[in-house]
């Protein structure tokens, strides 16, 4: 396999409310250990088995906070691709030759799309990103417009006009929705 172009990768551990999930099941499943595994004694009114507070505290206190700080988005720019991995289960994998307009996004992204790290690519309108603000839009021959985030968007805009051979675009912000003023009758 040949080498990209361009790699970032975006952690999930960057996202201060998921660390501090991640922290709060981490202790909880330390405290079933220690408590009830290792101390014997019930958690409130309910008594726990062993086995049971071993098999829902180790998982909480080992393999969530490991995995967590493993997961990560990567994006990667080939010659012929543009590949995306969201660390948990979707994989798209988008041909330079489906994509019709590339164009930078350097304004707050994160309200102008539904923004998913888990989707379907039969969506219309599709954002992948888990802590950028930013980010350069693909422009589908099909219709779909597909978000990737990134820390540094004209740096992906380069790599995918480069993959592309085509010049980079930037965009303002699109316009907002108008408000249907006062009619007049």
């Amino acid at each position: 396999m040949t080498a990209p172009l361009y790699r970032e990768v975006q952690r999930y551990r960057d996202l201060p409310p998921f660390t501090l999930l991640v922290v709060v099941g981490a202790l909880f499943g330390w405290l079933l250990v220690v408590w009830v595994g290792l101390l014997g004694r019930p958690l409130g009114q309910m008594t726990l088995p062993t086995w049971l507070a071993l098999a829902i505290g180790l998982p909480l206190g080992i393999i969530l906070p490991v995995a967590y700080g493993r997961l990560a988005m990567t994006t990667e720019v080939f010659a012929d691709r543009l590949v995306v991995v969201n660390g948990m289960s979707a994989r798209v994998n988008l041909h330079h030759a489906d994509v019709a307009a590339v164009t930078v996004r350097t304004d707050d992204i994160r309200g102008d799309y539904n923004q998913r790290n888990i989707g379907e690519v039969s969506n219309t309108r599709i954002a992948y990103l888990v802590s950028a603000s930013q980010g350069v839009q693909l422009e589908m021959r099909d219709g779909r417009l597909i978000l990737i985030g990134s820390n540094d968007p004209a740096a992906l805009a380069a790599a995918l006009a480069a993959a592309r051979g085509e010049p980079v675009s930037t965009a303002a912000p699109p316009p907002a929705a108008a408000s249907p003023g006062p009619q007049s009758q």
